[in-house]
């Protein structure tokens, strides 16, 4: 039985660090610690805010709530450049 490869996971790496800039910011404006937000949210800030983790749909939930944010209002002043290649639907 051969087992199978796991997948690469694909990663936007100019869209993760947008991602991860917005969350410092928004801790930072609060003032709070990466410390006191994973302690009240149970998310692993540090390892996001290192690179470790990529933060999904669900932690990203996760911290605006914990902000009293919409997914709609935390992704609102992200801004990424338009693709460089057509994409294809």
């Amino acid at each position: 039985m051969m087992s199978e490869k796991p997948k690469k996971q694909r990663r936007d790496e100019v869209l993760y660090k947008t991602i991860i800039e917005r969350m410092i910011e928004i801790r930072s404006s609060y003032g709070h610690t990466q410390e006191y937000v994973a302690h009240n949210t149970g998310l692993d800030i540090p390892h996001f805010e290192t690179g470790r983790d990529f933060p999904t749909m669900t932690s990203i939930s996760v911290f605006c709530e914990f902000y009293n944010l919409t997914l709609g209002e935390f992704l609102s002043l992200i801004h990424i450049s338009e693709p460089t290649r057509p994409i294809s639907i």
